[in-house]
């Protein structure tokens, strides 16, 4: 696997943390609040680098799909 950014290791704390704290993955738009991000549009580019990278697993248009690969 290829590293990751700052903003990269720090969206998939985030996804890590919210599914050890509620079991579930969170939503984009959660994700986005708790990352300070503003524009879901950014926040699915760097989702679709950490899938390519092999970090996360999601199912496109459907949600709570997004599964690190690492935990």
């Amino acid at each position: 696997m290829q590293g990751l950014t700052e903003r990269q290791q720090q969206i998939l704390n985030a996804v890590i943390g919210y599914i050890n704290e509620k079991g579930y993955p969170p939503t984009i738009r959660e994700l986005a609040d708790i990352v300070g991000v503003k524009s879901s549009s950014t926040l699915h580019g760097h989702l679709q680098r950490l899938e390519k990278k092999g970090y996360i697993t999601k199912e496109k248009r459907k949600p709570r799909t997004i599964v690190p690969t690492v935990m």
